[in-house]
């Protein structure tokens, strides 16, 4: 390669100009529509999460003031909320198990923790559990998950997991 390629004229004056040109043209014609579509699908996406946040609230209103009853959050007990849970998806007690311990104080909040194991259940329904436990106590976490398949079945899992409640 040449030492003066750089000084040549035809670089300056019709590659640079071509090269703006075509970046143009791609931004025209592909960039601009591309982003046009997904800020549309974005907008189909708020809307409709804003259709569900309006069904919740009207099916459920205290959850706007559940965090903010007082002494509302020290009453969490795993064995009843598990218990509930697991009856509205149609988990039978025969099908988990859980191990609940002691209340230590951590950073100044309290910190309970217990596993929770089930036996040879759906994927879904163990999400949907999680998922329902989770959105009605927001004290609530999930630290850890484990999956298991049973055999050679199609959707059966032992899933194990570990919830650490603070308040």
């Amino acid at each position: 390669m040449r030492k003066d390629f750089w000084k040549n004229p035809d670089l300056i004056f019709i590659v640079l100009p071509a090269a703006a040109a075509l970046w143009a043209l791609g931004a025209g014609l592909v960039f601009y529509p591309q982003s046009k579509k997904t800020w549309k699908q974005t907008e189909t996406q708020y809307a409709e999460a804003q259709t569900l946040i309006g069904q919740i609230l009207q099916i459920e209103p205290e959850r706007l003031q559940f965090k903010e009853q007082g002494g509302q959050s020290a009453e969490f007990d795993y064995v009843t909320e598990v218990d509930r849970f697991t009856k509205e998806l149609g988990i039978s007690s025969g099908q988990y198990t859980l191990t609940v311990r002691q209340g230590i104080k951590q950073k100044g909040k309290m910190r309970r923790s217990a596993d929770l194991a089930f036996k040879s259940v759906k994927v879904e329904t163990a999400a949907g559990f999680l998922s329902a436990i989770l959105a009605r106590w927001p004290d609530l976490q999930c630290e850890q998950v484990s999956l298991e398949k049973i055999g050679s079945a199609k959707n059966e899992w032992n899933i194990k997991l570990r919830l650490i409640y603070f308040y």
